[in-house]
């Protein structure tokens, strides 16, 4: 055959096999799908531990083939075969994926489709619904927990505490509510927030009673699409010093000055945290006949202390709705002695259990915060170590008819009221945790100049603090020796006398047999600063004393060395003697 003749064959098969395949191209595209019916979820999280963490597809064959299916990329590329060339049955079909490849591993997030192939005809249905592959968890944020204090049961706003936050609310999130003034952060409830709004409201109640007096920290966990859950805060449950938010309940409180107020004149308190009609009284510690009494309403309360109201501790108590709280107050009576007996308010504001900042953590200088001191006392309570160790100090002067000048280390420390200098003796009648840098050189000055102090707290005088226009800021951690360079440690052993076993020059345990007292706890000198010399000591380590009275310069300083010496006095002779004996020391 002729080359050009073969050339003409050949340019006609290739047009007729080109017209052929058009037609029969046309003939698929007309041809009713192969696949129908595909449905699926539009998001999938293979990491969220939902019911989402996997996907059910479904699609129905038209006709009997065989078949592939898979999953692709946006782009077509394969990532997983859910099904490799197989025979499948006409009809409804039923597979799931995991959010995994072939080889196992996780696929990135992103879009994703479901290929059909149908081997049969040479045809591929590639499904138009996405599905979204999302591991990502949402990064919600509380915005604001209004108002900061609520009371349970009050009408309006001040029953119930509002939350705002910015993040997904489809499906509706949950808040959580941890109870963090107990220790450790304590879930004490879990509701649901409303879907499609960005508020939440809690009624303070637990278990549909009202919560108690506390602080609490709010915490918000929302869902995406995918399922993936992100919470504010990020760690639950909640921990200090992360952003966190909270809300405090209280039914009841009263504050009022921590610096001595003068017998006759007017003591403000405030009275909280809502406006109401309470009753009061003002008294001693324990039980008593109240120096005064009566009715008021609001949020404020002016009382004139009697006239002839003695140097000491009262209590203002207030009662409303059912509820009470107290506040300590400081009274200078009209008889003063010379012996300045100190109370540790800086130590009861520092480890009063009150959120200031709405964080949903009390604010103590035990974890470095920054706390006020205007605050009311922690679920209208005593402060630490009022009742049980400064109380029963003042009651024993009392009986003893020991004249002295009352006043607080905040006082001092803010140069308010008496002072350190000109005095034979200073008392500090409770823990000393913390002091100013100024008030620490002074109380050192004072007794290497010849004064003489006499501490019935423990761990005192080792940290320091500031103390702004309203709060105590920057405390510091515990130094290894206290401000007169004593370096102590800790004793706990079943209950046991301090034994008189070494010198006792200044006849302090003279009246005594030689032990004194029942303790479990005491707190050892292990080593005096340089110069210092022991005149009277005891303890249960002859080498190191819990009771240490040593001179330090021209002065004395007498450490009882054992939290439970004020408490014992009501019922032991002999050291209310050696309490007495201290006293007449500090008073020359």
């Amino acid at each position: 055959m002729p080359n050009s003749l073969l050339v003409r064959v050949v340019f006609g098969v290739i047009v007729l096999a080109t017209f052929g395949a058009f037609f029969a191209a046309q003939r698929l595209k007309r041809a009713p799908a192969f696949v129908e019916r595909v449905y699926y979820r539009g998001y999938i999280s293979p990491t969220c531990g939902c019911e989402k963490s996997r996907v059910a597809l479904r699609f129905s064959l038209r006709r009997r083939g065989r078949v592939s299916v898979a999953i692709v990329t946006a782009a077509g590329d394969p990532v997983r075969t859910l099904v490799d060339d197989r025979e499948l049955r006409r009809g409804m079909h039923r597979l799931a994926w995991n959010g995994r490849a072939d080889d196992g591993a996780l696929a990135p997030d992103g879009v994703y489709h479901l290929r059909v192939t149908l081997h049969d005809e040479g045809r591929t249905y590639t499904a138009p619904r996405r599905l979204t592959l999302d591991t990502k968890p949402p990064r919600p944020r509380i915005l604001a927990v209004t108002p900061g204090v609520i009371v349970p049961g009050a009408p309006g706003v001040a029953g119930r505490a509002r939350i705002r936050y910015r993040g997904p609310s489809n499906p509706h999130p949950l808040v959580r509510v941890y109870r963090t003034d107990v220790g450790r952060p304590r879930l004490v409830t879990t509701f649901p927030a409303p879907r499609f709004r960005k508020t939440a409201r809690w009624d303070g109640t637990i278990d549909g009673r009202p919560a108690p007096d506390g602080v609490y920290a709010i915490a918000i966990t929302v869902f995406d699409r995918a399922g993936n859950a992100g919470s504010a805060p990020l760690r639950l449950p909640p921990q200090r010093g992360e952003a966190t938010t909270g809300v405090s309940v209280r039914y009841l409180t009263v504050s009022g000055p921590l610096e001595p107020v003068a017998a006759g004149s007017v003591a403000r308190f405030e009275v909280g945290p809502i406006a109401r009609r309470f009753r009061w009284s003002l008294g001693p510690v324990r039980a008593g006949r109240p120096l005064a009494r009566g009715t008021g309403g609001g949020r404020s309360l002016s009382l004139r202390v009697p006239p002839d109201a003695s140097t000491g501790l009262y209590l203002l108590r207030v009662q409303a709705a059912g509820h009470r709280a107290a506040a300590p107050l400081a009274v200078q009576g009209r008889r003063r002695g010379s012996v300045l007996v100190v109370l540790p308010a800086i130590d009861w504001q520092g480890l009063n259990l009150v959120d200031d900042d709405g964080d949903g953590f009390p604010d103590v200088l035990t974890a470095g915060d920054s706390a006020s001191y205007r605050r009311p006392f922690a679920h209208g309570r005593l402060p630490a170590g009022l009742a049980d160790e400064v109380d029963p100090l003042l009651r024993f002067l009392a009986r003893e008819h020991a004249r002295y000048e009352i006043t607080t280390d905040l006082a001092l420390a803010q140069g308010r009221g008496p002072r350190l200098e000109g005095r034979p003796g200073v008392l500090f009648a409770g823990n000393e945790r913390w002091l100013t840098d100024r008030l620490d050189l002074a109380l050192r000055d004072y007794v290497e100049a010849g004064g003489r102090v006499a501490s019935f707290g423990t761990d005192s005088f080792r940290r320091r603090v500031s103390v702004g226009a309203a709060s105590l800021e920057a405390p510091t951690a515990p130094e290894r020796v206290n401000v007169f360079g004593e370096e102590t440690s800790e004793l706990r052993i079943e209950l046991a006398p301090m034994a008189v076993s070494g010198p006792d020059r200044l006849g302090l345990f003279a009246r005594t047999d030689g032990l004194v007292g029942l303790f479990d706890r005491f707190e050892q000198s292990q080593r005096l600063v340089a110069g210092a010399r022991v005149l009277s000591s005891a303890g249960r380590d002859p080498q190191h004393p819990a009771f240490v009275a040593y001179a330090l310069g021209k002065g004395l300083v007498i450490r009882a060395g054992a939290p439970a010496w004020a408490a014992s006095l009501a019922r032991d002779s002999e050291l209310s003697d050696v309490t007495r004996r201290i006293w007449a020391l500090l008073s020359r």
